[in-house]
């Protein structure tokens, strides 16, 4: 099982850094005025790798935690809260990107970027403390 936990840790991890660097590569465009297609496929890159990993959060990682762990039930409440926040920042820049916006988008996507951090560290704190938890109860067997 240690194999198998520690396969979702780095799995979280390299995903969590993947959408670090496109968070990176659009904010980088937005700062320097890029416009057009090029801006409109990172964003697409951006929105579509994120929605991707929130889905597999909310329908395969948080499932299995909360029936692993029952006591983090209102912890993954709230996980699952921010993914709704972070779906609706997506249609905000989406939409001052189409609207003519850069500078609103911009701010938007910094906002988002700083929250999705936030976010990964509480995850990345939670999946330690399960792991934690876990080595604690093989040990006690």
């Amino acid at each position: 099982m240690s194999g198998t936990r520690e396969a979702i840790e780095r799995l979280v991890a390299a995903e969590h850094g993947d959408l670090e660097c496109v968070f990176a590569e659009t904010l980088k465009q937005l700062r320097q005025g890029v416009e057009g297609a090029a801006l409109r496929v990172t964003f697409a890159r951006l929105r579509n790798e994120l929605e991707a990993h929130l889905a597999r959060e909310d329908q395969l990682y948080y499932p299995a935690m909360r029936a692993l762990r029952p006591a983090l039930r209102d912890s993954l409440a709230t996980m699952t809260s921010a993914h709704d926040t972070f779906r609706q920042r997506l249609a905000d820049i989406e939409a001052g990107l189409a609207g003519g916006r850069p500078d609103a988008a911009f701010r938007l996507v910094q906002s988002l970027c700083n929250l999705f951090a936030a976010h990964e560290v509480a995850e990345e704190k939670m999946l330690h403390e399960i792991e934690q938890e876990i080595r604690v109860e093989d040990l006690v067997r």
